[in-house]
């Protein structure tokens, strides 16, 4: 180990980075797929997902407040249901004047959620949240931090501002579930016949099978079920195991998607095997440098099991020495990665976890070191040095990690390639950069800070547009069933299409591009609109421009504009309709564009201004990059991943060929020697070199290139807009790595090349 300190040195570093990687992305997958497991029932237990236009799988969990009443009441395979508002944060807590800086998850349910999922009550009633009362009930843990031993019941605390009353002390929930609270406010809203049975994204309806229910039949009933008859808009209903809610529910917010999460533990147990491949080949190699040490040993009366003894430690120190550097690597990034994958769990249980994952690795390694020393420990040492020059194995391994290298390398340009693309692209159908919006749900006109914000140097366009909103985040839309359209084939259903208010001054700031006919102006009536290329297709029209859809025809197509993608970039432009803004004064937005690079500044001399002069006003300040940037923010942390791990891929790789080229060289002292006394200059010895290493590259990026291809095609499909794998990446990679290959080959080579033959030869 000490002789070949470098290829040491290397194989460590790999090994501990792979096993790093891959235990952290395994503990991150079990985390995230055990969600909810701890309920008694947990397998029993179900979430209700109902029909959703907005949502780009076509389902959401937001359901009417009665329906899980009504099926209680309709299925007998039902149990019990149970219908809540999920958690949202509170950073604040106020007891008797006293802010308590208190992280705490609120829930709104009502007495139900107690039994459907075993909570028990510790202090106070079961059921004693009444709708619309101000009783809440806090976890045991929550208490204490607030109160201390003394006994909560009946004190009252302060949440934004509103005074609650605590009726009951309860058990808790752990934080690995989709529905943890430290506290429960009882329903503010009273269901009655006339709205009940609106669908509420904030709402969701929870049920628990019995035990041997037939759950393909009962979904095919609940799918034909009718809650509301009449109303048409709660059919179709369908159920998701609530242990699968988390990695299955594209609408959940999280740092990373669970897809990225998979790709990361895939990358770091490649990393692991390139690792092995490395240190395994160059074991090999030395292995057959030392033929001549090991059978002395044994003629001097050492035995095939202490051979074996003394070459597994040597194996086993490097795996330790790795185990150690990897540990130290957790150690350092423990915090980044928990605050990453919202994973609530101490260093200890991670280093626990991981050690688990790791001795599987070990386990595993150790058997595959054990049997290439079974192999050749049954050839004998003619056979052994005839076929070591083959080195078939050697050059196995190097094409190995050569399509691991190229691999990681092409995937991870195409994952900044398309990141910069979503960025910068003018296919998106609207303009974003350097665009900003302040809004309030205040009745105003916006003019009075509208013209306040002229006046801030970094700001060189100001928008009043009252009443629309920010493309990004488009917080509130609208949506309507169109039955009318010029055209309309006699069989063809209705068409739901979106609906956004805007007004000429919003079109030209966001730069809607135009596709045919005219945009709005100020002059047009209230029924001319414009609609985009998705409509258009719904509609099944080829000449939009002067055709009349709606109730009564109302409304006149005056334009087409290009889809605007102000989603996230995996979600297709829906049907939208454009239409002038009526609502009057409903809400107050001024949109705003700054000079590149003055962000910071400008967004806080908004806000002196906001606090000096419309304090009552609560403006909300959006910036369409950063939200946009949301979007991709599962993505960017994936690049980040990747490119840490391409780059010690690609390290392995190269110092791999450097040490594989040394021991290479090494072996064959003499036969260098020997070409060099019979007129083979440095040129020739290194053109040898450079020859049969270049055919590696290629043989290996051959074979990485199009698999690496057939698995970016398949992910860039998930994006309505993509960029194009162009033939520079394939070229450059080559680039880089054919130029690693032959300044590290060739000093090597080099070296060699010029030693003394006869001494060479002498010595041998």
């Amino acid at each position: 180990m000490r002789k070949y300190f470098n290829q040491t040195l290397i194989s460590v570093i790999g090994l501990a980075v792979g096993f790093t990687c891959f235990a952290l992305a395994t503990l991150w997958i079990r985390y995230e797929m055990t969600y909810d497991s701890f309920h008694k029932n947990a397998k029993h237990l179900y979430v209700i997902y109902s029909p959703d236009s907005f949502n780009p799988t076509g389902f959401s969990r937001g359901t009417p407040n009665p329906l899980a009443v009504n099926l209680k009441e309709t299925f007998p395979e039902i149990v019990s249901a149970t219908t809540i508002i999920p958690p949202w944060s509170m950073t604040s807590v106020t007891v008797n004047d006293v802010e308590y800086p208190q992280f705490a998850l609120v829930i709104m349910t009502d007495s139900s959620f107690f039994r459907f999922f075993d909570i028990k009550i510790l202090e106070g009633s079961r059921d004693c949240l009444v709708p619309v009362s101000k009783n809440i009930a806090i976890t045991q843990e929550k208490a204490r931090q607030l109160f201390g031993n003394e006994p909560a019941t009946g004190k009252t605390i302060t949440l934004q501002g509103e005074e609650l009353t605590i009726c009951a002390v309860v058990s808790g929930m752990s934080k690995q579930s989709n529905y943890s609270f430290d506290i429960i406010r009882a329903f503010q809203n009273v269901t009655d016949a006339t709205n009940g049975w609106t669908i509420s994204n904030g709402e969701h309806t929870l049920i628990e099978l019995l035990a041997g229910t037939n759950v393909e039949a009962f979904e095919k009933k609940l799918y034909e079920h009718d809650p509301s008859p009449g109303r048409g808009r709660n059919t179709n209903l369908t159920i998701r195991p609530l242990t699968k809610v988390r990695y299955t529910d594209s609408t959940i917010d999280r740092e990373v998607k669970f897809q990225h999460i998979l790709i990361f533990a895939l990358s770091g147990l490649l990393v692991v095997l390139c690792s092995l491949f490395n240190y395994l080949t160059l074991f090999v190699s030395r292995f057959r440098i030392r033929i001549k040490e090991l059978a002395l040993r044994m003629v001097c009366g050492a035995s095939g099991r202490s051979l074996l003894a003394m070459l597994s430690v040597e194996f086993i120190l490097t795996i330790l020495f790795a185990v150690v550097l990897g540990f130290s690597l957790t150690q350092l990034f423990h915090k980044s990665f928990l605050t990453l994958s919202e994973i609530r769990i101490g260093l200890p249980a991670i280093y626990r976890e991981s050690l688990v994952y790791i001795s599987a690795l070990i386990i595993i390694s150790l058997l595959a070191f054990w049997l290439i020393l079974f192999i050749f420990r049954h050839r004998s040492l003619n056979v052994s040095i005839r076929r070591s020059k083959k080195n078939l194995s050697r050059k196995i391994s190097v094409i190995v990690q050569l399509v691991i290298s190229v691999g990681f390398a092409f995937c991870t340009i195409i994952i900044l390639k398309q990141m910069y693309f979503l960025h910068h692209t003018d296919e998106l159908g609207f303009a974003f950069k350097n665009r900003a919006t302040v809004r309030s749900w205040t009745r105003s006109d916006g003019s009075a800070i509208a013209n306040q914000l002229k006046q801030i140097p970094e700001i060189i366009e100001v928008v009043n547009a009252p009443g629309t909103q920010s493309i990004v985040p488009l917080n509130s839309r609208t949506s309507r069933g169109i039955q009318m359209w010029d055209g309309k084939p006699a069989d063809a259903a209705d068409i739901r299409v979106e609906f956004l208010d805007v007004t000429p001054e919003y079109n030209a700031f966001y730069d809607f591009r135009l596709l045919a006919g005219e945009m709005l102006t100020d002059a047009d009536p209230e029924s001319y609109v414009l609609i985009n290329e998705s409509a258009v297709k719904a509609f099944g029209w080829e000449e939009p421009v002067g055709k009349r859809f709606g109730h009564d025809y109302g409304l006149t197509v005056k334009g087409v504009i290009r889809n605007v993608y102000h989603f996230a970039p995996t979600v297709e432009a829906k049907p939208f309709v454009y239409r002038k803004n009526s609502q009057g004064n409903v809400i107050t937005t001024v949109l705003f564009k700054y000079q590149e690079g003055t962000w910071k500044s400008c967004k806080k001399r908004i806000e002196e201004l906001i606090e000096k002069e419309f304090a009552d006003m609560n403006f909300q300040i959006l910036n369409s990059e950063e939200e946009y940037d949301k979007f991709l923010k599962s993505e960017a942390a994936l690049m980040r991943l990747l490119s840490v791990v391409s780059a010690i891929c690609i390290l392995i790789c190269v110092f791999g060929f450097v040490s594989l080229i040394s021991l290479t060289c090494e072996e064959r002292r003499k036969s260098i020697a020997i070409r060099k006394v019979h007129g083979a200059t440095v040129g020739d010895i290194l053109g040898m070199f450079t020859k049969e290493y270049s055919l590696l590259l290629i043989i290996g990026a051959s074979i990485a290139f199009p698999v690496s291809y057939l698995i970016m095609q398949r992910w860039l499909e998930q994006y309505v807009k993509q960029t194009s794998i162009a033939a520079w990446i394939y070229l450059s990679i080559l680039f880089v790595l054919a130029l690693a290959i032959v300044v590290c080959v060739g000093w090597q080579v080099y070296k060699s090349s010029v030693e003394n033959p006869a001494e060479v030869v002498k010595s041998e």
